[in-house]
């Protein structure tokens, strides 16, 4: 059974001492009957900045879809507290006004989300969110708990979410389990309003999970114990993200049939790099006359927009022609962008599990990439793409030059990705769910 199996991965032990971990062991038959006579499964309620809704359908899609295939592998009952800054719908602020046309609640594959407001105050807003967000959602726990009394606490992002998730554990005595999934562990530290609560958040955690090694190490610097850390990148959906015809995604995309075309795909932040991307192209253009660039997404939710800067950079290098700004595209979408292009391009300065660069290697199409976060431990074959060797235009022109001119094996390429689905990943996590959860019983 996988429940057994589950129980029987070791390296997911909670407890520091060889004792602790044993008499665990020993206890998890009976916790197990124990939910059993309750006639229900475990119930995890995950605590999340971001889940996806009708109105912004990519939003935090990756956290949905580990939630939902660990909740469905394990047979668990999750329900999902998603909180969203208030905002009032004025339609001029463009960028705010999605903010105001999240539902309340909704259900989104299968899974009932809730989503408070809570105040934000712009520009200083980011290093007293816990607090402000904590209210609402303690307000939105409490109606939840109703008729969903919860076992676990998963929470997403350790600032905010995990420090509001270890308020929430420490306030109805529930287990908490937390990931670390990017900027919340590569910039929080640095801020010391923000660095003292994430490091009480790890230090609450009965198990912190991390999408990089990087993640975990900086866990681990601000009082996680290594023994109750875990590396579990994201996963991908290789029936989503799967290989199509090339010739096919550029016709039904309008893209030139000729060319070597190069994509990149996130919000316009500074952190992803498309203004380097940009500047890079006359470089490999002296070699490869007919390159051409496809841009896929848009201005962030928060954060300084960089729309108009990579703007710019086209226009001083004369690009017009050979730049494309496709705007946000449906997430269905995407697998006919991935197979259009010849090479994928990520010059991130941070990341942590970037999905976009493991949708793209699952349609076969080989990156060029910085070496940063779980990059570098995604991109672990030279058949796979080039790491770069330092993060600037001129390293991303060398690389894309190399990778333009080579004949990739995309079987290949989509055969490395089929082991890193989201149910490889799932099963990990339900292992740490299921440890996590019955420490409500002993």
């Amino acid at each position: 059974m996988l429940t057994e199996r589950l129980f029987s991965q070791r390296r997911f032990e909670v407890g520091s001492s060889q004792d602790v971990a044993r008499g665990r062991q020993s206890r998890s038959t009976n916790a197990r009957d124990e939910y059993s006579t309750q006639n229900r499964s475990p119930r995890v309620l995950v605590v999340t900045n971001a889940f996806p809704s009708a109105v912004w359908p990519s939003f935090g899609v990756f956290v949905k879809h580990r939630v939902r295939m660990t909740a469905e592998l394990g047979a668990f009952e999750a329900r999902v507290v998603a909180p969203v800054p208030y905002f009032p719908p004025i339609r001029c602020f463009k960028r705010w006004y999605r903010w105001s046309q999240f539902p309340r609640e909704e259900t989104v594959d299968g899974l009932r989300v809730i989503r408070p407001r809570y105040a934000m105050l712009p520009g200083i807003g980011g290093r007293f969110e816990s607090a402000l967000m904590y209210p609402s959602v303690r307000r939105a726990v409490e109606r939840i708990r109703r008729d969903f009394d919860f076992d676990l606490i998963d929470a997403h992002w350790v600032y905010p979410a995990g420090v509001v998730g270890a308020r929430l554990a420490q306030r109805y005595g529930k287990p908490l389990v937390v990931t670390g999934r990017g900027a919340d562990m590569h910039l929080g530290p640095r801020i010391p309003a923000v660095a003292r609560h994430i490091r009480r958040a790890l230090g609450a955690a009965s198990h912190c999970i991390a999408l990089s090694t990087e993640i975990a190490r900086a866990m681990q610097s601000n009082g996680a114990p290594a023994e109750r850390v875990s590396v579990i990148p994201n996963g991908v959906d290789c029936d989503a993200f799967r290989p199509l015809p090339k010739a096919e995604a550029r016709t039904r995309l309008g893209l030139p049939g000729d060319a070597k075309i190069v994509l990149s795909v996130g919000d316009f932040f500074e952190n992803k790099g498309f203004h380097l991307l940009i500047d890079a192209i006359p470089a490999i253009r002296r070699r490869h006359p007919n390159a051409f660039v496809a841009l896929v997404g848009g201005a962030p939710g928060h954060g300084t927009d960089y729309t108009g800067f990579v703007n710019d950079r086209v226009a001083a290098n004369g690009l017009e022609s050979r730049v494309l700004l496709a705007g946000r595209r449906p997430q269905e979408e995407l697998v006919w962008w991935y197979n259009a292009a010849d090479v994928f391009a990520l010059l991130s300065a941070r990341e942590g599990s970037p999905n976009v660069l493991l949708e793209a290697l699952a349609c076969g199409t080989p990156a060029v990439a910085t070496a940063v976060g779980g990059i570098a431990e995604t991109l672990d074959r030279p058949d796979l793409g080039i790491l770069l060797a330092e993060r600037s235009a001129e390293a991303a022109s060398f690389a894309i030059t190399q990778a333009l001119a080579r004949d990739w094996d995309r079987a290949a390429i989509r055969k490395r990705l089929e082991g890193r689905t989201w149910k490889a990943r799932a099963e990990q996590v339900a292992a740490i769910w299921e440890r996590a959860s019955l420490e409500t019983l002993w």
